[in-house]
């Protein structure tokens, strides 16, 4: 029983600070997406437990000029169901050098 209840509470501990899950530490999350063919950088990176099962990831990936961003955040996809089970996922993924346009926007407005 003390057993039980311990597992219980460190899980429901690890949801309550949304800590990442066991199963996906982030430096290990990030190796992984930056080591993918083509990736050159990876960064906001966040994995947190919703809730017990639930994991999830968000994260912003830049990829060589000229790559298929389409392409590869579905191999990313994949590889992050299939290496560390987070189903629920959310890329944003840019050739490296472009800019958001909240980043132009704030650089063609006049001081």
């Amino acid at each position: 029983m003390f057993l039980g209840s311990y597992t219980l509470l460190k899980e429901s501990g690890r949801i309550f600070l949304e800590a990442a899950p066991e199963s996906a530490p982030p430096a290990d999350v990030g190796r992984a997406i930056a080591e993918h063919p083509g990736v050159v950088e990876t960064h906001d990176l966040h994995v947190w437990t919703v809730t017990s099962g639930f994991p999830a990831l968000s994260a912003h990936v830049l990829v060589e000029p000229g790559g298929d961003c389409h392409r590869i955040r579905l191999e990313l996809e994949n590889l992050l169901r299939e290496r560390f089970g987070l189903d629920h996922t959310t890329l944003q993924v840019e050739h490296v050098g472009v800019q958001s346009g909240l980043e132009i926007a704030r650089r063609s407005r006049p001081d």
